[in-house]
């Protein structure tokens, strides 16, 4: 439940207006980095040892920019559409 909560509040980054985004992006990145890590070491997701970790970062990271790069085109491409729907008003 803890993990959840975390993981939620995390997304928060996303919504303060004093924050550019690729501080944003930089802070939940490495909170979410560090939370994992550590619940995957902790649990035994991730064998702790220097291949694992190295495959599970690599892994870890290419997820995060698979999702980052979606969600922002995503919100880009709906940004433009309301935006175009406000003009014909």
């Amino acid at each position: 439940m803890f993990c959840g909560g975390f993981f939620t509040v995390s997304s928060l980054y996303f919504e303060n207006p004093n924050l550019r985004l690729y501080q944003q992006t930089a802070l939940h990145f490495v909170t979410v980095i560090l939370l994992y890590f550590l619940l995957a070491f902790g649990i035994g997701w991730v064998p702790f040892n220097m291949a694992s970790f190295s495959i599970a970062i690599a892994s870890f990271l290419g997820f995060y920019v698979i999702f980052w790069t979606s969600f922002y085109l995503y919100f880009k491409r709906q940004m433009k559409k309301l935006n175009e729907e406000l003009e014909m008003l």
